[in-house]
């Protein structure tokens, strides 16, 4: 199982999603699974876009502005200085949890997989590394968003084409 670094309970009206039994269990055989450890937040993840993730107050070069409509919902960090690889869970609505939860399983936690076992040359291990998966306000769009110290690498933004399958289990 996957190391629990810091668990706070979530404010009133937020719950935490998915647990570290299923994201352990997602996770399972990929190559940095001993090395991880997850945390769980006690409030809804920030607004994505501007501020450098892990940092407080400072921004990005060449802000991303069009991710301001995304709340972060789940990350993934590697920290070279702390030679750590983490996963940050932020705690959701309870009205939104179903539907969360299920994009977690379905996408989210995919996709983090896939960042954590994508080939990665020696200088990729240099800095921080974040790649944040967000939510719009209306859980019908989601963003990826991958930094390396304060510089964007990537960032996408898409349309959840299980959007129907979401709204049908909540």
């Amino acid at each position: 199982m996957i190391k629990t670094s810091y668990k706070s309970h979530p404010i009133k009206g937020f719950t935490h999603s998915i647990g570290t039994k299923q994201v352990s269990e997602m996770l399972s055989g990929i190559e940095i699974y001993d090395d991880l450890s997850i945390s769980f937040d006690k409030e809804k993840g920030h607004r994505m876009g501007v501020s450098v993730p892990g940092w407080n107050g400072r921004t990005m070069k060449g802000q991303s502005r069009e991710l301001l409509g995304f709340w972060r919902v789940i990350s993934g960090t590697y920290s070279k200085p702390l030679d750590k690889w983490t996963i940050n869970l932020k705690a959701v609505e309870i009205e939104n949890n179903k539907r969360i939860k299920k994009f977690l399983i379905e996408i989210g936690i995919p996709l983090l997989r896939n960042w954590f076992e994508s080939e990665k040359p020696e200088t990729w291990y240099n800095g921080h590394r974040n790649f944040l998966i967000g939510l719009n306000e209306n859980l019908t769009e989601y963003c990826t968003w991958e930094t390396h110290n304060d510089r964007t690498v990537n960032k996408k933004t898409e349309l959840i084409s299980t959007l129907k399958k979401l709204n049908e289990s909540s």
